[in-house]
């Protein structure tokens, strides 16, 4: 006969986090968030902020991975793409050298000003090389910014007409203050590194300079490069996948798998650990029984949670899911007892229902590690997702789940093309702006959380946050209510 739980599960909005006491030299500023991400090797691989953007094709290409590592996190580039598109993507990261880039929007001569005003439209990006062929490792032959057209009389136009020619550039340079010098001397923002032959090898911003001055606390490896990382499936011809992503220096493996407790992801764990030293993160979970599955299984770390993403419907058309506050409490006990048994921490994510910095500090002081999310990096410029005006004239951001017929990510749920049934839709979110302007203020919230809760570090908060769950009335209370914010 089945075996009914009769506690109801439940979701991260329930609980709140009940202050502690702040020490003088406790407060936000003094906060660290540095946190484990998984085990590797003998030691850990660190983040100096808990975020992972989710392995999903309308959120994590290279330029969010990119960003978010600047910024402390580590972006986790999808399976549902080709594999040599996926190790293109880490060569894009780990290329990366703050402030130097080749993944540029390059225009040729004889494109139409129509066309690049509606470039410019979708993208937000103002200024753009112009080499002969409109290939970003060509001559370069000009330059050209929205301020070089005017797009009520230019539409017929040819980009050669309006672009500047009297390129102010640098040559063979990879020291980033020799061009951030040469960018003063110029008096220019954008800066092209050219061959001795005059072809275009990077581009450097100024804004990208002031990002890599602002962000100190960038996810490196040994190298001093951007981490990065990539998610597999189970399937057997994803062994190939795994060498090629090793190959190209991924710095960790994550199976992407909507049930992680199960046989095939056993396997792929075990192949992993018999051909490579590189870590790897199973999941996903939602019971102590499969986060102990995957731990025996030499799991480096476990991705925790199941149909409650934003857009998911497992739930709704499989009935299987639980509410992430039930499940990290569970799992983290189930953490908690791997550790004394076997004298080995194994960190924990938490991946769906986080929308906000509410849900990310409950999760954490309930025993998650980092945080994985796909529609709140979906709002950020640096996502995959095109931008485009809605109905009412807003700009919003395409976002699709991995188990909607857009993405027909058909190996992630063991489906075949003939019975493919959705476990998610695809729909639109918020355009917020760019991930450098808007979760450094996240990242002081949470510092700000752990203050109030008496903790200086992530594992503090695990070890001394106290939460409570909240009435429906009471939660009503902790939101805006009886006050009139129109103006009259």
């Amino acid at each position: 006969m089945a075996q009914v739980l009769k506690t109801p599960s439940h979701s991260l909005k329930e609980f709140r986090i009940l202050p502690g006491y702040t020490p003088p030299d406790g407060n936000a500023p003094n906060v660290s968030l540095k946190t484990k991400l998984c085990r590797n090797g003998d030691g850990y691989l660190y983040l100096h902020a808990p975020f992972v953007s989710a392995a999903m094709q309308a959120v994590t290409g290279g330029e969010m991975a990119i960003a978010l590592a600047q910024l402390g996190g580590i972006g986790i580039l999808p399976v549902s793409q080709p594999v040599d598109e996926q190790c293109a993507k880490i060569s894009q990261v780990k290329r990366f050298k703050a402030g130097f880039q080749t993944n540029i929007l390059t225009l040729a001569p004889d494109q139409p000003i129509a066309e690049i005003v509606e470039v410019i439209r979708q993208t937000g990006y103002t200024t753009f090389p112009v080499t002969e062929s409109g290939q970003f490792h060509d001559k370069l032959i000009g330059i050209l910014t929205d301020k070089d057209f005017d797009e009520r009389r230019d539409l017929d136009c040819r980009v050669a007409t309006r672009m500047k020619t009297d390129v102010q550039a640098g040559t063979d340079i990879n020291d980033l203050s020799a061009a951030n010098q040469l960018m003063i001397r110029y008096g220019r923002g954008f800066l092209p590194i050219l061959s001795k032959e005059g072809i275009l090898q990077t581009v450097v911003f100024k804004k990208d300079l002031d990002k890599h001055l602002r962000h100190p606390s960038e996810s490196i490896d040994g190298k001093k490069r951007l981490l990065v990382g990539a998610a597999i499936s189970t399937h057997p011809e994803d062994r190939d996948r795994v060498q090629a992503l090793i190959e190209h220096e991924v710095d960790v493996l994550i199976i992407d798998a909507s049930d992680g407790h199960t046989e095939y992801q056993r396997e792929m764990i075990q192949f992993i650990k018999e051909h490579t030293v590189a870590p790897v993160i199973g999941g996903n979970v939602v019971t102590a029984e499969g986060f102990n599955f995957l731990a025996e299984a030499g799991a480096d770390a476990i991705k925790v949670g199941m149909g409650i993403g934003s857009g998911c419907t497992t739930q709704e058309v499989k009935a299987t899911g639980r509410g992430q506050g039930t499940t990290l409490m569970e799992i983290g006990a189930a953490r908690d007892q791997w550790q004394k048994d076997h004298d080995a921490y194994l960190p924990i994510i938490a991946d769906g229902g986080i929308a906000g910095p509410a849900e990310m500090s409950v999760g954490l002081a309930l025993g998650a590690d980092a945080i994985m999310m796909g529609n709140f990096f979906a709002r950020y410029t640096e996502s995959q997702g095109n931008l485009v005006r809605n109905a009412a004239g807003e700009v919003v951001k395409e976002y699709w789940m991995e188990g909607s017929m857009r993405a027909h990510n058909m190996r992630r749920y063991a489906q075949t093309k003939e019975n493919f049934f959705e476990e998610g839709i695809s729909g639109y979110v918020p355009h917020v702006g760019s991930i450098h302007d808007k979760l450094p203020t996240i990242i002081q919230m949470l510092r700000a959380t752990l203050a109030t809760a008496g903790c200086r570090t992530i594992d503090e908060l695990h070890e001394n946050a106290v939460l409570e769950m909240q009435s429906y009335t009471a939660l009503m209370d902790s939101q805006i209510h009886d006050i009139d914010q129109r103006i009259l």
